[in-house]
């Protein structure tokens, strides 16, 4: 219990121009869950979060984290936050979890913009496609959808915005409908703002 919740995090990013953003990563504890949100509707200090899709789902591994993006409200960085939420989708429980947590910043300048450092698997699983991201770099990475296909995708990198910060070592695991062949490449969203991003290819790891 403890390994998993010193596992989750709290990231500041202090948008310019706009208001700060918190981006939690919570631990499922071992339920099958797509999303995470507050047990009441409603996040303390900041403003609530949508409800969940299974349709499109995405987690960092090696911890089965999932991502939630709330308005940061008051909290600066450094504060010790004590969250609570329940796990949804997927035959959650619905069960309450409680965690403190302190707000981490995150340097916007040192946000890496490239696939220097990653590399990607991607499998078919039933009538959805499994992609994985690897950050094998040195630095974090903001992402958002990363998806299988042969060419540069048409449609724009913004999506549903960012959606989870890589650090080194960490994996994006990002399932949803889809096509697979073996001359795809892995496409991923990079985003330095909060609409600003751009498609980075990922070659894929053989196998």
């Amino acid at each position: 219990m403890i390994a998993l919740f010193a596992a989750a995090h709290l990231y500041l990013f202090p948008w310019p121009g706009e208001p700060a953003k918190a981006l939690f990563l919570l631990p499922t504890e071992g339920e099958s869950a797509c999303g995470v949100g507050p047990p009441d509707g409603s996040w303390s200090s900041g403003s609530g979060g949508a409800e969940v899709s299974c349709e499109f789902r995405q987690s960092v591994q090696p911890d089965s984290l999932l991502p939630a993006w709330i308005g940061a409200g008051k909290v600066g960085p450094g504060a010790e936050i004590e969250v609570s939420w329940t796990l949804q989708g997927g035959g959650a429980k619905g069960t309450g979890h409680k965690a403190t947590l302190k707000a981490e910043p995150v340097s916007l300048e040192a946000l890496r913009g490239t696939a220097a450092g990653l590399s990607a698997t991607a499998a078919k699983v039933k009538n959805n496609v499994r992609v994985e991201v690897r950050n094998g770099g040195q630095g974090a990475i903001l992402l958002g959808d990363a998806i299988a296909a042969r060419n540069r995708p048409d449609d724009s990198c913004v999506g549903a915005g960012p959606q989870v910060l890589l650090q080194p070592g960490e994996t994006l695991v990002d399932i949803r409908p889809g096509l697979l062949s073996k001359s795809m490449q892995v496409w991923a969203a990079a985003f330095s703002g909060p609409k600003s991003c751009k498609w980075v290819e990922v070659k894929r790891r053989p196998g």
